[in-house]
């Protein structure tokens, strides 16, 4: 059974890992600590022995965007990904947020179902939003 836990500077290198295999977009190690600086209870791990998946956000005046969700390879479809989008959401309403929106490929057709199972609606599409020229939908959902 894994356990979801907020993300500690130690766990960089295995959420590097599992961010590089699982996403196409390619992240520096700063650039998660910087996530994790700005809101630190917005960066969740899932913890069996090792990490297996993360999301990470962050937060602006009424809402939260998630920046990244990736579970390792290996552990999908065990309800990593539904519990850390719960908990992340959980943080969200402790923290006084009505909304959260993400950003997600629009050729990425398990992500789309799998968000628009748990609520999001798509509001909107950014042409070219990726490094590759891939468009994004823009999710959204009140919580």
């Amino acid at each position: 059974m894994f356990m979801i836990r907020e993300f500690r500077e130690e766990d960089v290198y295995e959420v590097f890992r599992i961010s590089f295999e699982s996403l196409t977009e390619k992240y520096s190690l700063e650039l998660f600590m910087d996530i994790y600086q700005v809101w630190p209870s917005g960066f969740l791990v899932a913890e069996l022995k090792d990490i297996v998946g993360f999301i990470a956000g962050a937060k602006y005046e009424r809402g939260a965007r998630i920046l990244m969700l990736a579970v390792d390879k290996a552990y999908r479809g065990r309800g990593i990904g539904s519990a850390l989008l719960n908990r992340f959401i959980m943080q969200c309403k402790k923290e006084g947020l009505s909304s959260v929106s993400l950003e997600v490929r629009t050729n990425n057709r398990n992500a789309i179902q799998f968000y628009a199972n748990r609520g999001f609606q798509i509001i909107s599409m950014l042409d070219n939003y990726y490094t590759n020229g891939d468009s994004a939908y823009v999710m959204w959902k009140i919580i």
